[in-house]
């Protein structure tokens, strides 16, 4: 007797299960994208936003897959691959987006140009360098949804001179892809967000989950986000696909990169 109920029901109103369907979550394969702050520096857990935005996501739907994705695994979580490459530029990071790439995200959370802004560095190019890096992404992964952060503040007065021009010309170049499924994420940093000039603390690391994971269901609500394409984590080793547990290793076959391990070390001495 249900089930007839039920069957009459869904036959009255297609349209309410329609949009039940429209405002699921497809499985999610997540690319957190940028520098230090991607990776998590100035938080406790060296999580940053990532650990809050996945566990956000998974308890707003749950049983949602969420596969976190990346050549780089830092911090205390489940899952934890990203492409956050600390101390490094934008032509830095548009080179290093190719390490996982290929693994195809449906979504992308790109954060980059802190560095740029701090030591001056391409200053005149970062708006096309950042352009670049939004197209390679278009260009690698078909039906991807590219969200972008503008440059958050920073307590140093040089480099935010630095940032405003910045963001103001990211603004345009998002403004000026109208029809292409990218979105500005602005995140209000203020100064008790910060854990030193330039990286967030856990409580500005909050603040940056919460606005990566608004901008996750703007891009649902506009059908926007798809099924991620198909593809072989066989062969696509060190790339952070599959979802790990806490202490386990991404994907079938996860590789190691010396010139990475060498990258950690300075690194650790360039944040």
């Amino acid at each position: 007797m249900l089930y007839h109920h039920a069957i009459k029901y869904a036959l009255a109103f297609p349209s309410i299960l329609l949009w039940v369907a429209a405002s699921s979550l497809p499985p999610l394969r997540v690319m957190p994208l940028g520098d230090s702050i991607t990776r998590g520096t100035g938080s406790p857990d060296i999580t940053g936003y990532r650990h809050k935005l996945r566990s956000a996501l998974q308890n707003h739907q749950p049983g949602l897959e969420v596969d976190m994705i990346g050549s780089l695994q830092d911090g205390e979580m489940a899952d934890n691959d990203h492409e956050g490459h600390s101390g490094k530029y934008l032509s830095d990071i548009r080179e290093y987006l190719e390490l996982s790439v290929p693994a195809k995200p449906n979504v992308v959370c790109l954060l980059a140009g802190t560095n740029n802004m701090d030591l001056e560095v391409d200053l005149d190019s970062a708006d096309q360098i950042i352009q670049d890096i939004i197209n390679r992404l278009f260009e690698a992964s078909q039906g991807v949804t590219v969200l972008v952060a503008p440059v958050i503040w920073a307590n140093d007065t040089r480099m935010q001179a630095n940032t405003d021009a910045f963001n103001e010309k990211l603004d345009k170049i998002i403004e000026g892809m109208d029809g292409e499924q990218v979105l500005s994420v602005p995140i209000n940093i203020t100064l008790g967000d910060l854990s030193d000039r330039k990286h967030p603390n856990e409580r500005g690391y909050g603040k940056m989950a919460d606005a990566w994971f608004q901008a996750v269901l703007d891009a649902q609500s506009r059908g926007w986000v798809r099924e991620p394409e198909s593809v072989d984590k066989d062969e696509l080793p060190g790339m952070g696909l599959g979802q790990s547990k806490d202490g386990e290793t991404s994907g079938a076959s996860r590789v190691r990169y010396p010139w990475l391990d060498v990258k950690r070390m300075y690194n650790s001495l360039r944040l």
